[in-house]
């Protein structure tokens, strides 16, 4: 009997996971050193004073250069915390390619057996009428089909590992995470960087990213659907007249994304398309700050088009 087919799975990267648990690690330390050295300089101080000596010029050379030495390990502390973050969006999306992962060898080992055992039965039975070996004969055709399809839906083709890698390569110096479920390949952007808080207004920043995503997608015919994504704080007083309620909000910002992917020349309109969700697929829990700012999010799938 033949060895069961094993799909050509894309490798999980289980080494990120240790990394981003030393940044997050790092930035904790970074934070406790900050409350550290400011405690220091608030004891220091009160001290100089209660002995008269607060007025003194050393002593106000001291405070200033603490200060700045406050202010540098600060800005540490901060960048920590930006690594951290983009740690665990990393950390999100590869448990996401592990599960999808795990799932698809789960369905493709089921039909490698269920295959084997179709071969089995038709070694066996070369006795049986013409009719009945048509009819196995067929079944074993089927299968073998489905394997296939399968295995196509499971590997990437060429044409989506191209794209996939000019987005990564252009996209490289952005906060954006790029993940990739069976043929839809997606790219999600930090509501901050695209938009100002509260607006459906893209930012300079947010420009450009959009036409660098626009320029990867002129290389392939996939159809290009953008989704906005809010966290569940209502909209304030002042901006309810735009935008009623986040329904109204996620679905401006997608909007602004398809004009600007249209407006470059590079994805004609017949392959864009734009939904707003609203709140109402988190990514995250909405009890913290950390998990309202993954919520508001803009995420640009590429599905390659049904062919007709």
């Amino acid at each position: 009997m033949a060895e069961p087919m094993k799909p050509n799975l894309p490798p999980i990267a289980g080494e990120a996971t240790a990394s981003k648990a030393v940044a997050a690690g790092a930035a904790k330390a970074a934070v406790g050193s900050v409350a550290k050295v400011a405690a220091w300089h608030t004891i220091s101080l009160a001290t100089a004073a209660a002995l008269g000596l607060g007025g003194g010029g050393y002593y106000l050379h001291r405070d200033t250069k603490a200060r700045t030495q406050l202010t540098e390990m600060e800005q540490q502390a901060g960048a920590l915390e930006d690594r951290a973050k983009k740690a665990d969006l990393a950390k999100e999306a590869l448990q996401a390619q592990l599960d999808q992962a795990k799932e698809e060898m789960r369905k493709f080992s089921a039909g490698a057996l269920e295959l084997e055992t179709a071969k089995s039965e038709l070694a066996k039975l070369k006795d049986v009428s013409s009719a009945e070996r048509k009819a196995l004969e067929k079944k074993l055709a089927d299968q073998q089909l489905a394997l296939e399809k399968l295995k196509a839906t499971t590997v990437p083709t060429d044409q989506e590992q191209r794209l996939e890698d000019d987005l990564k390569k252009k996209l490289a110096d952005q906060d954006v995470v790029i993940s990739r479920l069976k043929d839809q390949l997606k790219v999600t952007v930090a509501s901050e960087i695209l938009f100002p808080s509260g607006s459906a207004e893209l930012a300079p920043g947010g420009a450009d990213v959009l036409r660098k995503v626009a320029a990867a997608a002129n290389q392939s015919q996939d159809e290009v659907r953008v989704e906005g994504h809010t966290d569940s704080d209502p909209i304030a007083p002042v901006l309810a007249q735009y935008y009623p309620s986040n329904w109204e909000l996620s679905t401006a910002r997608a909007a602004a994304a398809v004009r600007t992917l249209q407006a470059t020349g590079m994805v004609p309109a017949e392959r864009l398309a734009a939904v707003g969700y609203g709140d109402s697929h988190p990514v995250a829990p909405n009890d913290t700050a950390e998990g309202r700012a993954k919520n508001r999010r803009v995420e640009i799938i590429f599905k390659p088009i049904p062919k007709s």
